[in-house]
Protein backbone atom coordinates (compact mmCIF):
# COMPACT_ATOMS: atom_id res chain seq x y z
CA UNK A 1 0.00 0.00 0.00
CA UNK A 2 2.90 2.34 0.76
CA UNK A 3 4.25 1.82 -2.75
CA UNK A 4 0.84 2.55 -4.26
CA UNK A 5 0.50 5.72 -2.20
CA UNK A 6 3.94 6.89 -3.28
CA UNK A 7 3.08 6.28 -6.92
CA UNK A 8 -0.19 8.20 -6.70
CA UNK A 9 1.55 11.14 -5.02
CA UNK A 10 4.09 11.16 -7.84
CA UNK A 11 1.18 11.10 -10.30
CA UNK A 12 -0.33 14.12 -8.51
CA UNK A 13 2.85 16.07 -9.19
CA UNK A 14 3.10 14.91 -12.80
CA UNK A 15 -0.47 15.80 -13.79
CA UNK A 16 -0.03 19.36 -12.48
CA UNK A 17 3.02 20.04 -14.65
CA UNK A 18 1.11 20.77 -17.91
CA UNK A 19 -1.13 23.24 -16.10
CA UNK A 20 1.88 24.93 -14.56
CA UNK A 21 3.42 25.15 -18.03
CA UNK A 22 0.26 26.95 -19.24
CA UNK A 23 0.34 29.51 -16.41
CA UNK A 24 4.05 29.78 -15.61
CA UNK A 25 4.75 33.19 -17.17
CA UNK A 26 3.11 36.10 -18.94
CA UNK A 27 4.40 35.14 -22.39
CA UNK A 28 2.65 31.77 -22.22
CA UNK A 29 -0.53 33.36 -20.85
CA UNK A 30 -0.57 35.88 -23.68
CA UNK A 31 -0.02 33.11 -26.24
CA UNK A 32 -2.94 31.12 -24.80
CA UNK A 33 -5.16 34.20 -24.87
CA UNK A 34 -4.28 35.12 -28.47
CA UNK A 35 -4.66 31.60 -29.87
CA UNK A 36 -7.51 30.18 -27.76
CA UNK A 37 -9.03 33.24 -26.00
CA UNK A 38 -8.20 31.54 -22.69
CA UNK A 39 -8.57 33.59 -19.52
CA UNK A 40 -5.28 34.08 -17.69
CA UNK A 41 -6.65 32.62 -14.39
CA UNK A 42 -7.70 34.12 -11.07
CA UNK A 43 -4.20 33.66 -9.70
CA UNK A 44 -2.97 35.99 -12.44
CA UNK A 45 -5.83 38.38 -11.61
CA UNK A 46 -4.72 38.59 -7.96
CA UNK A 47 -1.14 39.31 -8.98
CA UNK A 48 -1.96 41.73 -11.81
CA UNK A 49 -4.57 43.78 -9.95
CA UNK A 50 -3.20 43.64 -6.41
CA UNK A 51 0.34 42.41 -5.77
CA UNK A 52 1.88 44.11 -8.80
CA UNK A 53 0.06 47.33 -7.88
CA UNK A 54 1.47 47.36 -4.35
CA UNK A 55 -1.91 46.41 -2.86
CA UNK A 56 -1.32 43.14 -1.09
CA UNK A 57 -4.72 41.45 -0.93
CA UNK A 58 -7.72 40.85 -3.26
CA UNK A 59 -10.83 42.48 -1.82
CA UNK A 60 -13.20 39.94 -3.37
CA UNK A 61 -11.96 37.14 -1.07
CA UNK A 62 -12.70 36.52 2.64
CA UNK A 63 -10.25 37.41 5.38
CA UNK A 64 -8.26 34.17 5.23
CA UNK A 65 -7.26 34.70 1.60
CA UNK A 66 -6.61 38.38 2.28
CA UNK A 67 -4.20 37.41 5.07
CA UNK A 68 -2.62 34.81 2.77
CA UNK A 69 -1.82 37.49 0.19
CA UNK A 70 -0.57 39.90 2.82
CA UNK A 71 1.95 37.26 3.90
CA UNK A 72 2.72 36.43 0.26
CA UNK A 73 3.50 40.08 -0.45
CA UNK A 74 6.36 39.96 2.07
CA UNK A 75 8.36 37.58 -0.16
CA UNK A 76 11.10 39.55 -1.97
CA UNK A 77 10.48 40.34 -5.67
CA UNK A 78 7.09 38.62 -5.74
CA UNK A 79 5.24 41.86 -6.47
CA UNK A 80 7.31 42.67 -9.54
CA UNK A 81 7.96 39.21 -10.97
CA UNK A 82 4.96 37.12 -12.10
CA UNK A 83 7.10 34.07 -12.91
CA UNK A 84 8.54 34.05 -9.38
CA UNK A 85 5.03 34.54 -7.98
CA UNK A 86 3.78 31.48 -9.90
CA UNK A 87 6.70 29.36 -8.70
CA UNK A 88 5.85 30.22 -5.09
CA UNK A 89 2.10 29.89 -5.27
CA UNK A 90 2.19 26.76 -7.47
CA UNK A 91 4.56 25.13 -4.96
CA UNK A 92 2.12 25.91 -2.16
CA UNK A 93 -0.80 24.53 -4.13
CA UNK A 94 1.21 21.42 -5.06
CA UNK A 95 1.77 20.73 -1.36
CA UNK A 96 -1.96 21.21 -0.73
CA UNK A 97 -2.79 18.91 -3.66
CA UNK A 98 -0.47 16.22 -2.28
CA UNK A 99 -2.16 16.52 1.13
CA UNK A 100 -5.58 16.19 -0.48
CA UNK A 101 -4.51 13.13 -2.47
CA UNK A 102 -3.05 11.56 0.68
CA UNK A 103 -6.33 12.14 2.50
CA UNK A 104 -8.33 10.66 -0.35
CA UNK A 105 -6.10 7.58 -0.37
CA UNK A 106 -6.73 7.19 3.35
CA UNK A 107 -10.48 7.75 3.05
CA UNK A 108 -11.06 5.86 -0.20
CA UNK A 109 -9.04 2.70 -0.82
CA UNK A 110 -10.04 2.60 -4.49
CA UNK A 111 -7.08 4.15 -6.31
CA UNK A 112 -9.09 3.85 -9.53
CA UNK A 113 -11.69 6.26 -8.16
CA UNK A 114 -9.02 8.72 -7.07
CA UNK A 115 -7.43 8.65 -10.51
CA UNK A 116 -10.72 8.94 -12.44
CA UNK A 117 -12.58 11.50 -10.33
CA UNK A 118 -9.65 13.52 -9.02
CA UNK A 119 -6.20 13.29 -10.60
CA UNK A 120 -7.25 12.71 -14.20
CA UNK A 121 -10.51 14.63 -14.09
CA UNK A 122 -10.43 17.48 -16.66
CA UNK A 123 -11.19 20.11 -14.00
CA UNK A 124 -8.26 19.04 -11.81
CA UNK A 125 -5.96 19.01 -14.83
CA UNK A 126 -6.92 22.57 -15.77
CA UNK A 127 -8.15 24.35 -12.61
CA UNK A 128 -5.98 23.11 -9.73
CA UNK A 129 -3.66 26.09 -10.36
CA UNK A 130 -6.41 28.42 -11.53
CA UNK A 131 -7.49 29.77 -8.14
CA UNK A 132 -6.94 28.97 -4.47
CA UNK A 133 -9.83 26.56 -4.04
CA UNK A 134 -7.57 23.65 -3.12
CA UNK A 135 -7.11 25.29 0.29
CA UNK A 136 -10.80 25.19 1.39
CA UNK A 137 -11.20 21.78 -0.26
CA UNK A 138 -8.45 20.48 2.01
CA UNK A 139 -10.26 21.83 5.10
CA UNK A 140 -13.52 20.20 4.00
CA UNK A 141 -11.81 16.83 3.53
CA UNK A 142 -10.10 17.19 6.90
CA UNK A 143 -13.55 17.82 8.39
CA UNK A 144 -14.84 14.61 6.81
CA UNK A 145 -11.72 12.78 8.00
CA UNK A 146 -12.46 13.93 11.56
CA UNK A 147 -16.08 12.81 11.19
CA UNK A 148 -14.99 9.34 10.11
CA UNK A 149 -12.62 9.12 13.11
CA UNK A 150 -15.15 10.55 15.59
CA UNK A 151 -13.16 13.73 16.21
CA UNK A 152 -16.16 15.96 15.63
CA UNK A 153 -14.86 19.06 17.41
CA UNK A 154 -11.77 19.17 15.21
CA UNK A 155 -14.03 18.74 12.19
CA UNK A 156 -15.98 21.96 12.79
CA UNK A 157 -12.74 23.79 13.53
CA UNK A 158 -11.47 22.82 10.09
CA UNK A 159 -14.76 24.05 8.60
CA UNK A 160 -14.37 27.37 10.41
CA UNK A 161 -10.91 27.76 8.91
CA UNK A 162 -12.21 26.81 5.46
CA UNK A 163 -15.02 29.36 5.72
CA UNK A 164 -12.45 32.01 6.60
CA UNK A 165 -10.63 31.18 3.36
CA UNK A 166 -13.71 30.94 1.13
CA UNK A 167 -17.43 30.86 1.76
CA UNK A 168 -18.00 27.41 0.26
CA UNK A 169 -17.20 25.28 3.36
CA UNK A 170 -20.05 26.89 5.32
CA UNK A 171 -22.42 24.93 3.10
CA UNK A 172 -21.07 21.72 4.62
CA UNK A 173 -21.78 22.84 8.20
CA UNK A 174 -25.58 22.15 8.39
CA UNK A 175 -25.37 18.57 7.08
CA UNK A 176 -22.37 17.96 9.34
CA UNK A 177 -24.20 19.22 12.44
CA UNK A 178 -27.37 17.32 11.55
CA UNK A 179 -25.36 14.09 11.42
CA UNK A 180 -24.71 14.16 15.19
CA UNK A 181 -26.84 14.05 18.37
CA UNK A 182 -28.75 17.12 19.56
CA UNK A 183 -26.35 17.69 22.47
CA UNK A 184 -23.37 17.49 20.13
CA UNK A 185 -25.17 19.80 17.69
CA UNK A 186 -25.11 22.74 20.09
CA UNK A 187 -21.63 21.97 21.36
CA UNK A 188 -20.19 21.80 17.84
CA UNK A 189 -22.10 24.92 16.77
CA UNK A 190 -20.47 26.84 19.63
CA UNK A 191 -17.00 25.54 18.73
CA UNK A 192 -17.52 26.58 15.12
CA UNK A 193 -18.67 30.09 16.08
CA UNK A 194 -15.81 30.65 18.56
CA UNK A 195 -13.18 29.36 16.10
CA UNK A 196 -14.61 31.42 13.25
CA UNK A 197 -14.67 34.56 15.41
CA UNK A 198 -11.08 34.04 16.51
CA UNK A 199 -10.04 33.87 12.87
CA UNK A 200 -12.15 36.82 11.69
CA UNK A 201 -12.39 39.35 14.54
CA UNK A 202 -8.85 40.76 14.02
CA UNK A 203 -9.63 41.89 10.46
CA UNK A 204 -13.15 42.94 11.49
CA UNK A 205 -11.60 45.24 14.10
CA UNK A 206 -8.70 46.67 12.12
CA UNK A 207 -10.37 46.95 8.69
CA UNK A 208 -14.13 46.34 8.74
CA UNK A 209 -14.63 47.47 5.14
CA UNK A 210 -12.04 44.95 3.87
CA UNK A 211 -13.67 42.17 5.91
CA UNK A 212 -17.26 42.83 4.85
CA UNK A 213 -16.61 43.75 1.20
CA UNK A 214 -16.46 40.20 -0.28
CA UNK A 215 -19.82 39.22 1.23
CA UNK A 216 -21.61 42.39 0.13
CA UNK A 217 -20.00 42.23 -3.32
CA UNK A 218 -20.92 38.57 -3.86
CA UNK A 219 -24.62 39.17 -3.17
CA UNK A 220 -25.11 42.64 -4.62
CA UNK A 221 -22.77 42.75 -7.61
CA UNK A 222 -21.35 39.36 -8.61
CA UNK A 223 -24.05 37.77 -10.75
CA UNK A 224 -24.88 37.03 -14.40
CA UNK A 225 -26.62 39.85 -16.28
CA UNK A 226 -27.07 38.79 -19.90
CA UNK A 227 -26.90 35.85 -22.31
CA UNK A 228 -23.12 36.19 -22.61
CA UNK A 229 -22.52 35.43 -18.93
CA UNK A 230 -21.79 31.86 -17.89
CA UNK A 231 -24.85 31.10 -15.79
CA UNK A 232 -28.54 30.54 -16.52
CA UNK A 233 -29.36 33.05 -13.74
CA UNK A 234 -29.05 35.90 -16.24
CA UNK A 235 -32.72 35.10 -16.91
CA UNK A 236 -33.55 35.98 -13.30
CA UNK A 237 -31.65 39.25 -13.62
CA UNK A 238 -33.44 40.19 -16.84
CA UNK A 239 -36.84 39.40 -15.30
CA UNK A 240 -36.24 41.35 -12.11
CA UNK A 241 -34.41 44.18 -13.88
CA UNK A 242 -37.53 44.76 -15.96
CA UNK A 243 -39.20 45.88 -12.72
CA UNK A 244 -36.12 47.71 -11.42
CA UNK A 245 -34.90 44.98 -9.06
CA UNK A 246 -32.13 43.36 -11.08
CA UNK A 247 -29.73 43.24 -8.13
CA UNK A 248 -32.15 40.83 -6.42
CA UNK A 249 -31.02 38.03 -8.75
CA UNK A 250 -28.10 37.19 -6.45
CA UNK A 251 -30.49 36.80 -3.54
CA UNK A 252 -32.88 34.69 -5.62
CA UNK A 253 -30.10 32.25 -6.58
CA UNK A 254 -29.20 31.90 -2.89
CA UNK A 255 -32.87 31.29 -2.09
CA UNK A 256 -33.09 28.56 -4.73
CA UNK A 257 -29.98 26.92 -3.28
CA UNK A 258 -31.43 27.16 0.24
CA UNK A 259 -34.71 25.56 -0.88
CA UNK A 260 -32.85 22.67 -2.48
CA UNK A 261 -30.77 22.34 0.69
CA UNK A 262 -33.96 22.26 2.79
CA UNK A 263 -35.32 19.38 0.71
CA UNK A 264 -32.03 17.53 1.17
CA UNK A 265 -31.95 17.77 4.98
CA UNK A 266 -35.63 16.89 5.34
CA UNK A 267 -36.64 14.41 2.66
CA UNK A 268 -33.19 12.83 2.17
CA UNK A 269 -31.78 13.03 5.69
CA UNK A 270 -31.00 9.28 5.73
CA UNK A 271 -28.39 9.53 3.00
CA UNK A 272 -24.74 8.94 3.90
CA UNK A 273 -22.79 12.11 4.75
CA UNK A 274 -20.49 11.75 1.73
CA UNK A 275 -23.55 11.49 -0.54
CA UNK A 276 -25.01 14.63 1.02
CA UNK A 277 -21.71 16.43 0.45
CA UNK A 278 -21.81 15.62 -3.25
CA UNK A 279 -25.47 16.67 -3.48
CA UNK A 280 -24.73 20.02 -1.83
CA UNK A 281 -21.99 20.66 -4.39
CA UNK A 282 -24.33 19.82 -7.27
CA UNK A 283 -27.09 22.05 -5.85
CA UNK A 284 -24.63 24.92 -5.64
CA UNK A 285 -23.39 24.41 -9.20
CA UNK A 286 -27.01 24.33 -10.42
CA UNK A 287 -27.96 27.59 -8.69
CA UNK A 288 -24.66 29.49 -8.85
CA UNK A 289 -25.12 33.00 -10.23
CA UNK A 290 -21.67 33.28 -11.83
CA UNK A 291 -19.35 31.08 -13.85
CA UNK A 292 -16.47 29.95 -11.69
CA UNK A 293 -15.08 26.88 -13.48
CA UNK A 294 -12.87 25.81 -10.56
CA UNK A 295 -15.99 25.12 -8.46
CA UNK A 296 -16.17 21.70 -10.11
CA UNK A 297 -13.14 20.79 -7.99
CA UNK A 298 -15.36 20.73 -4.89
CA UNK A 299 -17.60 18.17 -6.54
CA UNK A 300 -14.66 16.04 -7.71
CA UNK A 301 -13.30 15.51 -4.22
CA UNK A 302 -16.77 14.49 -3.00
CA UNK A 303 -17.30 12.03 -5.86
CA UNK A 304 -14.14 10.19 -4.81
CA UNK A 305 -15.65 9.61 -1.35
CA UNK A 306 -18.89 8.08 -2.60
CA UNK A 307 -19.52 4.43 -1.80
CA UNK A 308 -21.62 4.11 -4.93
CA UNK A 309 -20.50 4.42 -8.52
CA UNK A 310 -21.79 7.15 -10.75
CA UNK A 311 -22.55 7.43 -14.43
CA UNK A 312 -19.21 8.19 -16.08
CA UNK A 313 -20.85 9.39 -19.29
CA UNK A 314 -22.58 12.30 -17.55
CA UNK A 315 -19.57 12.94 -15.35
CA UNK A 316 -17.35 13.49 -18.39
CA UNK A 317 -20.09 15.39 -20.19
CA UNK A 318 -20.11 17.83 -17.28
CA UNK A 319 -16.34 17.99 -17.00
CA UNK A 320 -15.50 18.38 -20.67
CA UNK A 321 -18.14 21.06 -21.23
CA UNK A 322 -16.89 22.96 -18.17
CA UNK A 323 -13.26 22.94 -19.33
CA UNK A 324 -14.24 23.75 -22.93
CA UNK A 325 -16.17 26.79 -21.76
CA UNK A 326 -13.15 28.10 -19.86
CA UNK A 327 -10.46 27.14 -22.38
CA UNK A 328 -12.20 29.12 -25.13
CA UNK A 329 -13.75 31.53 -22.63
CA UNK A 330 -13.89 34.84 -24.51
CA UNK A 331 -14.77 33.27 -27.85
CA UNK A 332 -17.64 31.34 -26.28
CA UNK A 333 -18.78 34.36 -24.23
CA UNK A 334 -19.21 36.34 -27.45
CA UNK A 335 -21.32 33.57 -29.02
CA UNK A 336 -24.53 33.38 -27.02
CA UNK A 337 -25.94 30.30 -28.76
CA UNK A 338 -22.75 28.25 -28.22
CA UNK A 339 -22.54 29.37 -24.60
CA UNK A 340 -26.16 28.52 -23.82
CA UNK A 341 -25.77 25.13 -25.53
CA UNK A 342 -22.77 24.32 -23.31
CA UNK A 343 -24.70 25.48 -20.25
CA UNK A 344 -27.61 23.24 -21.21
CA UNK A 345 -25.26 20.23 -21.42
CA UNK A 346 -23.73 21.08 -18.06
CA UNK A 347 -27.06 21.50 -16.28
CA UNK A 348 -28.56 18.34 -17.76
CA UNK A 349 -25.47 16.42 -16.62
CA UNK A 350 -25.70 17.89 -13.13
CA UNK A 351 -29.40 17.07 -12.85
CA UNK A 352 -28.88 13.46 -13.92
CA UNK A 353 -25.99 13.06 -11.48
CA UNK A 354 -28.19 14.57 -8.77
CA UNK A 355 -31.00 12.13 -9.51
CA UNK A 356 -28.50 9.27 -9.39
CA UNK A 357 -27.37 10.34 -5.91
CA UNK A 358 -30.74 11.02 -4.28
CA UNK A 359 -31.85 7.53 -5.27
CA UNK A 360 -29.12 6.01 -3.11
CA UNK A 361 -31.10 5.79 0.13
CA UNK A 362 -29.88 2.94 2.37
CA UNK A 363 -32.87 0.70 1.66
CA UNK A 364 -32.33 1.11 -2.07
CA UNK A 365 -28.59 0.73 -2.17
CA UNK A 366 -28.61 -2.81 -3.52
CA UNK A 367 -31.23 -2.14 -6.19
CA UNK A 368 -30.03 1.20 -7.51
CA UNK A 369 -28.82 0.84 -11.10
CA UNK A 370 -25.44 2.43 -11.42
CA UNK A 371 -22.83 2.46 -14.14
CA UNK A 372 -19.12 2.02 -13.55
Amino acid sequence: MLKQKSLILILTTIVLLPEYAIRMNLDVLNWMYVHFSTYYSDLWYCWNNYLSQGFSYPQEYPSGIQMFFILLSKIPNIQSNYTWYMIIISSILLIIALMITSLLVHLQQSLRKIIIFWLCAPSFLFFALYNLDLLPILTMLLCYFCYRHNKLSYGVMWLALGTTLKVFPIFVLPIYLLSVSRMKFWQLSLIFIVTWLCLNVPLMYFDWSAWVFPYVWQIQSNFARDIHDGSWTWLIFQLFDHFGYGNWSGKVSLLLFALGYLVLITKYRDLELETKLAIVMILFLLTDRVYSPQYNLYLLSCLVLLRVRINLFYFYLLEISNVTQCFFLFYIKSNGFILQSILLIKYISLIILLINLVQCLPNRMKTTKIIV
